[in-house]
């Protein structure tokens, strides 16, 4: 049966041999059979694959009588498969563009969650082996199953898998793929390093928008690949070509190296340039360049000393982030940060911190607070005015150079904080020599997954406000999630001021 069905020339004929010989049928043809139909199909013109509104080949096929007794046959039936079956059917279904909500997908993904504490690493490796291709690859991804266990055995596997099989990829799937392990914070370095290998080998035949996302996993996860000494160098010269081309690309791929302490000084004369800035301006998405360009020229302000070539015109100038990130937003209610909110009142006083507080050249602080050299932390109204941080709502107008200038004035009196920190109202001596302290709350979504290496984004903040003169305490969520109450949360900022 299984010859038969891999022979099969038509849509029609492979739907025969299965409809109509259920005797002969065992599980593992199943997924051959949904393997066959979907490379048949595509090979027929028409619309993609699983369109399934009647028009065009693949319409027509997935509402024909003898396709809805194949899947139900699976639906009736797979509750008996054994699980490389349950997996390599959902794998077909995937590949051939079954939609999410059809019973036959429902059936199979509910089944496999209820085995996942079965499934061993070969049931879902025999899969990539045995028949991964492009189409699959990209589908799957969209796959439930695959998705809760993206960390245990499909990671593991794939990590393997893909090594080997890369070079037959399409840029494409391996965008597809690195947009996964990125969205995900896979910092799995066979992965990574493939990805890689991948681009230095096929990145002059790219544009820039797919570079853009073979590259952005990298400095997601703050991860140089084995091959940076060859690759960066080589990205630099295809920017070099191509940087007018997709100015946002350009400016992402900018920030993605610069977020891995590399400057491509020759790239940055072409973003700074009067031709590319008029370039940019005139574009529907100006304001998103503006912000990555003011960010990239305080990059260079701050890390790139040796770079002497043209910089963002000040009026172009605009703070990177006006409020708290989406993904802070979103993940509000599992964060740490209302605890240390409330402990922070009770320790201090809302007079003497800042929340949500946006710092030139725009970013976002959980806590900004002051303290001076005796430790005492003072209340805001205390604090000189030309000493305090420009508000988030103020345009960005002055130079960074004047305020890491300012800021290094402010810090000479600096001094180690005292183990305890007074009650008492500050001298009017004091209150100039304050060091500007960010507490930063690192939840769980700010580092890669199971690691403690925080996120190229979230690293390089940290590294421009230390340059900028603010003193970092870190409140990591693995020493936070051991804290139980007020009282002990309380004790443990504290100990951290």
């Amino acid at each position: 049966m299984k010859r038969l069905i891999e022979r099969s020339r038509s849509v029609g004929e492979v739907l025969r041999w299965v409809t109509q010989n259920p005797g002969k049928v065992s599980a593992s043809h199943y997924p051959i059979a949904l393997h066959k139909l979907g490379q048949l199909l595509q090979q027929q013109p028409g619309p993609p694959v699983g369109a399934g509104d009647g028009r065009g080949p693949a319409g027509q096929v997935l509402e024909q009588p003898e396709f809805h007794a194949l899947c139900q046959a699976i639906v009736s039936g797979c509750a008996k498969f054994d699980n490389f079956s349950i997996v390599n059917c959902l794998y077909a279904a995937a590949a051939l563009g079954l939609p999410g909500e059809s019973p036959l997908v429902r059936v199979l993904e509910d089944e496999s969650r209820s085995r996942l504490g079965r499934f061993n690493q070969k049931d879902v490796s025999m899969v990539f082996s045995s028949e991964a291709n492009n189409k699959a690859l990209e589908a799957i991804f969209s796959s439930q199953l695959f998705y809760e266990n993206r960390q245990e055995r499909f990671i593991r596997s794939m990590a393997e898998w893909l090594p080997r099989k890369a070079e037959n990829l399409t840029p494409y799937t391996m965008a597809l793929i690195a947009k996964y392990v990125a969205r995900h914070r896979l910092r799995e370095p066979r992965l990574l390093d493939t990805i890689a290998s991948f681009l230095l080998k096929r990145g002059e035949q790219l544009d820039s928008k797919v570079i853009q996302k073979l590259v952005f996993p990298f400095s997601r996860m703050n991860y140089r690949p084995s091959n940076h000494g060859e690759l960066f160098p080589k990205l630099e010269a295809i920017l070099e070509q191509k940087a007018g081309s997709s100015p946002l690309a350009t400016v992402n791929i900018l920030m993605s190296m610069f977020q891995l302490s590399h400057f491509p000084q020759t790239v940055l004369h072409q973003v700074f340039s009067p031709g590319f800035i008029t370039n940019v301006m005139s574009s529907p998405y100006a304001l998103i360049v503006r912000r990555y360009l003011s960010l990239l020229d305080a990059a260079v302000e701050l890390e790139f000393h040796e770079y002497s070539g043209p910089r963002l015109d000040p009026r172009y100038r605009v703070l990177m982030f006006e409020h708290a990130l989406t993904a802070d937003e979103a993940n509000r209610k599992y964060s740490y940060k209302g605890l240390v909110a409330e402990a922070l009142r009770q320790l201090v006083g809302e007079e003497c911190y800042r929340q949500d507080e946006v710092l030139p050249p725009g970013y976002c602080t959980d806590f900004l607070l002051w303290i001076n050299r005796s430790g005492t932390v003072l209340p805001l109204s205390r604090v000189p005015a030309a000493s305090r941080a420009p508000p988030a709502t103020s345009p960005v107008t002055m130079s960074l150079r004047s305020s890491v200038l300012a800021l290094t004035s402010d810090l000479q009196d600096f001094a180690p904080f005292a183990p305890e920190m007074p009650s008492s109202p500050p001298g009017p001596r004091e209150s100039g020599r304050a060091g500007r302290v960010v507490l930063s709350v690192n939840d769980k979504w700010h580092y890669c997954q199971n690691s403690d290496i925080l996120v190229g984004s979230r690293a390089m903040r940290d590294r421009h406000l230390r340059l900028l003169g603010y003193c970092l305490v870190q409140l990591p969520y693995t020493e936070l999630e051991k804290v139980s109450g007020i009282e002990e949360a309380k004790h443990y900022l504290r100990q951290k001021l």
